[in-house]
């Protein structure tokens, strides 16, 4: 007898990746992409997140702050933090 067990079958009513979360991180990263990452322009890199967040709001996401945040690997209450500087 072998001692190797049969590997079961996946339950196909779970979801593998949920595509739309997938596109909008994509999404984010590319936008994330195209701000500057010099120090001297730190205020158009908060104005560029700023952006970033209202376009996910207009395009309806449902946690906007989540994503963003998980995106760039910042807690949320950072990110709020960056999002309101950008707005002064």
């Amino acid at each position: 007898m072998s001692s190797e067990r049969n590997p079961q079958p996946r339950d196909e009513k779970v979801p593998a990746v949920d595509a739309d979360q997938t596109m909008a991180r994509r999404f984010v990263q590319q936008r994330l992409a195209e701000l500057p990452h010099r120090p001297e322009d730190a205020e158009a890199r908060l104005r560029g997140l700023l952006a970033i967040y209202e376009e996910l709001n207009a395009l309806g996401h449902p946690e906007p702050m989540v994503l963003l945040a998980g995106v760039l690997g910042i807690p949320v209450d950072v990110l709020i933090r960056h999002l309101r500087a950008a707005q002064r």
